[in-house]
C-alpha cells in the first residue's frame, strides 16, 4: 500500500524531539490516523479532535494537503511536523505505524 507520513516534534528545552505519526493512506475512505508514543496524552487528544472533526464534517477523504496543513498549524514554540514522506514500503499502516514509533523510540528518527 502506498501512505503518506509526516513525524510530529515536540519542543523540549531548546531540542525538537520526535513524539509521533501523522498517517494519511491512499485507499478509499477517510483513511487518516495519528498515533503518539505514550506520554503524549495531550498532543494525541489534539490530532484525534482533528481526526472528529473531519467525521462529523462528512469528509470522506483526504490527502496531501490535509498533512500540509497541518504542518503549518503547529507553533515552532511548542514543536514542528517532518517534511512529508511518500512510502509503498509498509503493507498495512499497523505496520508503518510500529515500524516509525519503534524507531523513534529507538532514537533513530531524530
Amino acid at each position: 500500500m502506498t501512505f503518506l507520513y509526516m513525524v510530529e516534534y515536540k519542543l523540549v528545552g531548546d531540542a525538537y524531539v520526535p513524539i509521533g505519526v501523522w498517517c494519511v493512506g491512499k485507499s478509499g475512505g477517510l483513511d487518516v490516523e495519528v498515533r503518539m508514543l505514550p506520554g503524549h496524552a495531550e498532543e494525541q487528544e489534539e490530532a484525534d479532535w482533528v481526526i472528529n472533526r473531519l467525521v462529523e464534517s462528512g469528509v470522506e477523504r483526504v490527502g496531501r494537503e490535509f498533512l500540509e496543513h497541518h504542518q503549518e498549524t503547529l507553533s515552532p514554540y511548542r514543536g514542528m511536523r517532518s517534511e512529508i514522506v511518500e512510502t509503498d514500503r509498509y503493507p498495512t499502516r499497523e505496520a508503518l505505524f510500529a515500524d516509525l514509533l519503534k524507531q523513534i523510540r529507538e532514537g533513530k528518527i531524530r
